[in-house]
């Protein structure tokens, strides 16, 4: 996250992460940003869901221990910023391939059932899929 500071003063900001479906290493972070610059501030997150996941920052102005803002009026002015972030499962694809041929003798219709689909023990939430494709005379 870059945060940048155009006043000529240093600037105490509390920095908020919050999102449903991530859970970020710490939730709140003190940052003393100095007069006509910017800092870029990391946070370890873990998404719990994969695909389209809501990530919101915001920055309070707020003083703390050696950082106070010169004009005490500007404290408790919030900023915020939500981002929609896409959550891609990590790790090596892993396929099954099964075949099976039917050959019918009559023409009464035949039924095939498919086995249940096994999942490994580690998997990705929502990261499971099945393709199924049928060729031949049909």
């Amino acid at each position: 996250i870059s945060v940048f500071n155009n006043l000529p003063s240093k600037l105490p900001l509390v920095l908020k992460l919050d999102g449903e479906d991530v859970e970020p290493s710490q939730k709140t972070k003190e940052i003393c940003v100095k007069g006509q610059s910017s800092q870029v501030v990391s946070i370890g997150t873990k998404a719990l869901k994969v695909g389209d996941v809501n990530i919101s920052a915001s920055l309070e102005i707020s003083n703390f221990g050696d950082c106070q803002a010169d004009k005490a009026a500007n404290n408790g002015f919030v900023d915020r910023l939500e981002r929609p972030l896409l959550v891609k499962p990590e790790g090596i694809p892993v396929e099954k391939v099964e075949s099976d041929m039917v050959c019918h003798k009559d023409d009464k219709a035949q039924t095939i059932t498919m086995d249940k689909l096994q999942l490994p023990d580690q998997v990705v939430e929502d990261s499971a899929r099945m393709l199924t494709f049928v060729s031949g005379d049909v």
